[in-house]
């Protein structure tokens, strides 16, 4: 329930506090005094996006704030999740600064439109004339059926479920359809692969090939160097290995009585064994170094190979030739890993599909289980707005497709009079009809709504007569369920309302701005009088509005 509202320098308005209460409210006034001013405020606690020229003063903030009484409501998960303060009486604030800017705010926590939106409508719907079109579109009288039904849960199943078969279905589309360049890139990959593993890569291979190469390219020089260092360490008439014995041979023989020359015999001692090894590897290296054609020709067809591999990858080293091998091996991993995921997505769209076929269907037939009696409904409050012959039916058909509200699509057919056939309701329905509907559908959501408050802006232009009469009753009864607030002109509606308030222009300063008042008993009766006879009071309208009060 709306308990006060706040509007400050919006529009006409320099300072407005009303205080609400339970039931059936009018807000009354004459032509631009302010009433559509106050449901524009209102807007904004909806969430709707602000305007900075309604701003009346712009040195100054414009500030909309309503106090709501949410006790009866379940929003404890919302207060929760969004880390809001949860109290029984929720605050919703607006503000447009100096600036343009607009910040929105609950319990005096900023937060987004969004999330003020969200709130919004779980408390108070505004219904003005434009919106009577609605009842003509199929997505409204879907939702119709699903409120009567009560599918608010299965609706939320469905939505989430049809949100990730999208998902689903997107990503499929999109790994089929660069599934043809995957087997392209990984026969090219596998190629390069294949081609490196069957080279048997090992680090630091190509230097060393290099080098037994140029060694066998240069082995008659090899071994002439070879022979001449045998030589002359060891096989020539004056080796370096018996030059060197003899220089042990004298340093042994002064050695008894020269202690230098004892240190210098076992050093040279070392020399002899250390030339005689060296002159024994050079004989070896020599006696086995043969040139050997088919091991130069293994060893040229393996140095093309590499350096053929070097060439096509643009590098220097098989070190980086492993390193490239490796990158390939992860691509082919990436590519292979995205095949999987395509079997995987195909398998969780089918899943998906098959359990989202079952909510839609659930959901469904609880709207064809339903449709009947809304129908029945809507004729028996249509009848109680002046409709007496008014019949509807819903033309139900399923979808071959998911849609975002499920496989159920509806056409409300209507017909205003007896024996004439049923058509759709928007191709046939006059403006007047159009808003008894939907002034009919409102009356049967209250029953079954959970949103406690509706607001009514002006939705009974052209109505007069018997029909604002029963309009009115339709509203009254209403409010046995929710707070109803309805801007009225018509004397039948005001006259039936619990609390009258009325709005009025008054100048101060040289500035024309708007207030509301509420009505006491004595005002009361001559406003309506006014509403029956166009501004002029006269004996006749005061006995008129008297006995409508009555």
């Amino acid at each position: 329930m709306l308990k006060s509202l706040w509007v400050e320098n919006y529009a006409l308005i320099r300072k407005i506090e009303i205080q609400f209460d339970s039931g059936f409210h009018v807000i009354t006034g004459e032509t631009g005094a302010g009433k559509s001013i106050l449901v524009g405020a209102l807007s904004l606690l909806l969430g709707q996006r602000a305007d900075f020229s309604m701003v009346s003063d712009a040195q100054k903030k414009c500030i909309v704030e309503g106090v709501f009484d949410v006790s009866d409501l379940d929003l404890s998960n919302f207060f929760d999740q969004n880390d809001i303060d949860n109290d029984p009486s929720l605050i919703i604030r607006r503000e447009i600064n100096p600036q343009g800017k607009s910040r929105a705010f609950i319990n005096d926590t900023p937060v987004s439109l969004n999330l003020l939106k969200e709130l919004s409508s779980k408390l108070f719907d505004i219904h003005s004339q434009h919106e009577n079109l609605l009842i003509a579109q199929k997505d409204f009288q879907l939702n119709l059926i699903d409120q009567f039904a009560q599918n608010q849960e299965l609706k939320s199943q469905y939505k989430n479920k049809f949100l990730q078969y999208k998902k689903l279905h997107s990503e499929l589309n999109q790994l089929q359809e660069s599934e043809a360049k995957t087997i392209a890139d990984r026969d090219y990959f596998g190629f390069l692969f294949n081609e490196l593993s069957e080279a048997q890569l090992q680090e630091e291979e190509l230097p060393k090939i290099e080098e037994e190469l140029k060694s066998i390219q240069n082995i008659e020089n090899i071994k002439q160097q070879l022979l001449k260092t045998d030589s002359i360490l060891s096989t020539s008439e004056f080796n370096v290995l018996e030059m060197t014995k003899e220089v042990r041979t004298s340093l042994q023989e002064i050695s008894d009585y020269y202690a230098p020359a004892r240190d210098l015999h076992t050093r040279i001692h070392s020399v002899i064994i250390e030339i005689d090894d060296l002159a024994k590897e050079v004989a070896q290296l020599e006696d086995n170094l043969n040139f050997d054609p088919e091991k130069v020709a293994i060893l040229t067809e393996r140095l093309n190979v590499l350096n053929h591999l070097c060439t096509k990858h643009r590098v220097g080293s098989d070190k980086e030739l492993i390193e490239i091998k490796n990158q390939i091996d992860e691509k082919l991993q990436q590519l292979s890993s995205s095949t999987d995921r395509l079997e995987a997505c195909s398998e969780e769209l089918e899943k998906c599909k098959k359990e989202l076929s079952k909510i839609a269907d659930k959901l469904s037939q609880s709207r064809i289980k339903v449709m009947n009696t809304v129908c029945d409904k809507i004729s028996i409050a249509a009848n109680d707005l002046g409709m007496p012959e008014a019949k509807f039916e819903f033309n139900h058909t399923l979808l071959s497709e998911f849609s975002s509200n499920g496989i159920d699509s509806v056409e409300l057919m209507f017909s205003a009079n007896k024996g004439i056939a049923l058509r759709p309701l928007e191709k046939i329905a006059s403006g007047g009809e159009l808003s008894r509907i939907m002034l009919a559908v409102k009356s049967i959501i209250s029953e079954r709504t959970l949103i406690p408050i509706i607001i009514f802006d002006e939705i009974d232009t052209g109505v007069s007569g018997d029909i604002a009469s029963k309009v009115a009753v339709i509203m009254k009864k209403m409010a046995n369920n929710m707070q109803v607030i309805a801007i009225t002109h018509l004397p039948q509606i005001a006259a039936k309302a619990k609390t009258h308030y009325w709005v009025y222009k008054k100048k101060t300063d040289d500035i024309t701005e708007s207030d509301i008042k509420i009505l006491n008993g004595e005002e009361r009766v001559v406003e309506i009088a006014k509403m029956i006879s166009n501004d002029t009071v006269t004996e006749v309208s005061m006995m008129a509005a008297k006995e409508l009060l009555s």
